[in-house]
């Protein structure tokens, strides 16, 4: 064991690994240990390293992880401070040695060895940069969204209401083939660590939220594809390893900073109207659920400081 930068990291023996598997751990031990347990039981024929990144997790918490370091083989990294999901995810990039890359929401559960055949699928296609599986919950129903196309103003202002038909057809059809998509679910992305570097990986400076919508803007501005995987799914135990925030004032924080970091300010600017328009006439009619969102957008975004 060796101290450096702050962190304490705990080195598995590392060989040469087609797949490093990213898990962010805060407060939710018991999660990131059922999703490791998950991904040694159904993960085969390849070579892959667990990389767990606990971010500043309670003392308990944290020890429940060591004590896991007896039963299963994986990287501990302890950060001295909450980088969030972005942050905590660039941590654990820096020290994998995969060819490609995992990020699985630790409260994510593998269900077969779908590692291998998004491995087989990424090695066979070259422009593919990023792939997304079929998220369903704990009873195997599917949930609405494990893929859909980016949230910008052609969003807002003519297809919002379009794609939850679009999308449900779609899960309820034979779906067989992957297709090409905007983005996949935060919750488990694969990608190929060229095209995650290329990128320019997950952004620090997103706490929470938007994370796929960034990196998949910037995926398909440098020529790579996102692509959404029917032939597997995995169980997505919704909104247990992001428990404790203030959700509605991330989700606006963190979408404003994304909208304002990957389009023009004049794009910025109109969709800032008109998010102020429609977040201020859902205030008067119910203050309590948007008027929080409406001082957010008003004010930018930028003056808030992020809380976890």
């Amino acid at each position: 064991m060796s101290q450096s930068l702050g962190f304490i990291y705990f080195y598995p023996k590392i060989n040469y690994m087609d797949v490093s598997i990213i898990i962010v751990n805060f407060n939710s031990s018991g999660y990131t240990i059922n999703c490791i347990d998950s991904i040694y039981k159904f993960t085969k024929d390849l070579n892959f390293e667990i990389i767990v990144v606990d971010n500043q997790s309670k003392p308990e918490d944290v020890k429940t992880l060591e004590s896991h370091l007896k039963i299963a083989d994986f990287t501990l990294i302890k950060s001295k401070e909450n980088l969030g999901f972005g942050g905590g995810n660039d941590l654990g990039y820096q020290h994998a040695s995969g060819n490609h890359l995992a990020f699985v929401n630790n409260d994510a559960e593998l269900t077969e060895n779908s590692l291998l055949q998004l491995l087989h699928y990424s090695q066979s296609q070259p422009k593919v940069g990023c792939i997304g599986l079929k998220q369903v919950n704990e009873d195997g129903h599917p949930f609405k969204y494990s893929f859909r196309q980016f949230i910008d103003l052609k969003y807002h202002l003519f297809d919002q209401k379009k794609p939850v038909k679009y999308y449900s057809n779609l899960y309820n059809s034979d779906l067989s083939e992957p297709f090409t998509v905007d983005l996949v679910s935060g919750a488990f992305m694969f990608f190929k660590k060229e095209a995650y570097k290329l990128s320019g990986g997950f952004d620090p400076n997103i706490f929470l939220f938007y994370e796929e919508m960034d990196i998949c803007l910037r995926l398909k501005k440098n020529g790579y594809q996102t692509v959404f995987y029917p032939d597997s799914t995995f169980i997505h135990y919704m909104g247990q390893s992001s428990t404790n925030v203030r959700i509605k004032n991330e989700f606006t924080i963190s979408y404003l900073y994304v909208i304002q970091k990957n389009y023009s300010y004049l794009y910025y600017y109109t969709l800032r109207v008109v998010l102020l328009l429609k977040y201020g006439f859902k205030s008067i009619i119910k203050p309590k659920k948007y008027f929080s969102s409406f001082k957010i957008i008003l004010k930018g975004g930028n003056s808030l400081v992020y809380s976890m």
